[in-house]
């Protein structure tokens, strides 16, 4: 068994990570060997648990029943859905504008983008780190969101994460769904109404999320492929703590990459609506997915999930949980970390055995 404290920080160092202060953060993860009561300020239960749908053998009962419960159809989700609606019939130009590319729409549409960013991530901050509304209630990190620190630009965290989200994230964000209304408007995506086939209509929401995880997980791995961590994927990784506005908090060539997830809308039958529940199920996912709290505790009652441990443990472990939940490609590929120290030894065996190849 490794010693945590000397081979293995040195060989994710020398692997994958590009400049002192990614090493320095990454080294006091790494040698982080206490207990998880002093690891974090709170957690789930462990281990954590993947959920019930592409298992073997099959378990359809628990299958339904996350996919009809809070994990899933009574989550965040449900507001996703909701908020595509609403831009559809509401708040984004209509379809008989998108034909020609004209600055009036295009500007629309960034407009309102950058509303929904600016409200739901600002609403988070607010809530749990600014007011602290929730105090340290289910939150994963005793730590605070680095201040008069020189590894973000402006010297702090927060506002650093502001910049890059609403000056690359949102362009790309209108860059790509600007060009994909375009396409729907003209008929070069193949087209589908709750009219025309109701049920593949309905069903893509529920397919539209496991698309994007597996999406995600390939994308995530190739941007821990040195050259492009170095290039651009580092910038994300500068938030060892993050916060929900570090969930967009990326190089421009991530937020490139990273919006790409759309390419599904060449290849199946759907609607406007359907493009805009996939961009705001990346938006406002990732910014939840980096709040640092458990779930919305009101009342001493959960009432709703914000975040899960599962990705806060990439941020912390860098090398584990490329993907979501929602598809268990980490499990299938030999990179999940269920949150136990069990787990992390045997990441950091792994890491041994790639950087001993690496240097044979």
């Amino acid at each position: 068994m490794l010693d945590g404290g000397s081979c293995y920080p040195r060989c994710l160092l020398i692997y994958n990570q590009p400049t002192s202060a990614d090493q320095a953060a990454v080294e006091a993860s790494m040698n982080d060997k206490t207990q998880s009561s002093s690891v974090w300020n709170w957690h789930p239960e462990l281990p954590l648990k993947l959920p019930p749908v592409f298992v073997w053998p099959p378990r359809p009962i628990a299958a339904i029943k996350y996919l009809l419960g809070r994990s899933f159809l009574f989550s965040q989700i449900t507001l996703y859905i909701a908020l595509s609606f609403v831009s559809w019939y509401y708040l984004y130009p209509d379809l008989s504008h998108w034909k020609e590319f004209s600055f009036g729409w295009i500007f629309q549409v960034y407009v309102v983008n950058q509303a929904i960013s600016i409200i739901f991530a600002s609403g988070l901050h607010l809530y749990f780190h600014s007011y602290k509304k929730q105090g340290t209630h289910h939150r994963y990190d005793h730590r605070e969101l680095a201040r008069d620190n020189q590894r973000f630009l402006f010297n702090n965290q927060v506002w650093d994460n502001i910049f890059w989200s609403l000056v690359s994230g949102t362009a790309f964000w209108t860059l790509w769904q600007v060009a994909f209304m375009w396409g729907y408007a003209n008929g070069y995506l193949p087209w589908n109404d709750f009219e025309t086939n109701p049920v593949w209509f309905v069903f893509l929401f529920v397919l539209l999320p496991f698309w994007s995880s597996t999406y995600f997980y390939f994308i995530h791995r190739g941007l821990h492929w040195r050259p492009l961590y170095k290039l651009a994927h580092s910038l994300h990784h500068k938030n060892v703590t993050p916060g929900p506005w570090s969930g967009l908090a990326m190089h421009p060539i991530e937020h490139f990459i990273y919006f790409g997830v759309v390419v599904i809308h060449l290849l199946l039958a759907s609607h406007p609506i359907h493009l805009f529940f996939l961009m705001l199920l990346n938006v406002l996912g990732a910014y939840s997915g980096h709040a640092g709290y458990e779930d919305l505790v009101i009342k001493g009652k959960s009432r709703i999930g914000i975040a899960n441990l599962f990705h806060t443990l990439h941020h912390k472990y860098f090398e584990c949980n490329y993907g979501t939940t929602y598809m268990p490609c980490d499990k299938w590929f030999g990179t999940f970390h269920d949150g136990t120290e069990e787990s992390t030894i045997r990441m950091r065996e792994r890491r041994a055995k790639l950087f001993k190849t690496a240097w044979d």
